[in-house]
């Protein structure tokens, strides 16, 4: 399932980005999603950022684990700028999760991973700065 797919983000406006685009999704900025201070809200930019968390994981290891069961059980954020603009999402993994969660995850059936995540206008501002970790465990077929 894509981040996009969710009911939640699709109300939000959350889209993926162009094809060959640096960044994994995009938020557009609205008035619903705007605060008292008409800049967008700090909510809406934190939902974005999640599920760019979730985006990445997917795209990294998505097609190379199977069924997994994966939760968000731990965030540190960091409010930059206000966000006047569309706000675009970049994701990297952080180096211990691209040296061993794979590695984990097939001999334990389970590992975390930690998404470094940006949120950036189209002028390039940093808005939004996160680190999300992720616990994700393999799914069994049921017993028969």
């Amino acid at each position: 399932m894509k981040a996009t797919d969710l009911a939640f983000n699709q109300a939000l406006g959350i889209q993926d980005a162009p094809a060959g685009a640096a960044h994994l999704l995009e938020m557009p900025f609205s008035g619903t999603l705007q605060n008292h201070l008409g800049t967008l809200h700090a909510a809406a930019q934190f939902a974005l950022a999640e599920a760019a968390s979730a985006e990445c994981l997917q795209r990294h290891f998505g097609n190379t684990v199977g069924e997994v069961f994966a939760i968000v059980r731990g965030v540190e954020v960091k409010y930059r700028k206000p966000g006047t603009g569309d706000l675009l999402a970049f994701g990297t993994l952080d180096e211990a999760t691209q040296k061993n969660f794979l590695h984990e995850l097939t001999t334990r059936n389970h590992s975390t991973a930690v998404i470094l995540i940006d949120l950036k206008d189209r002028a390039g501002t940093l808005t939004f700065h996160g680190k999300f970790d992720w616990f994700i465990s393999k799914k069994f077929p049921p017993a028969p």
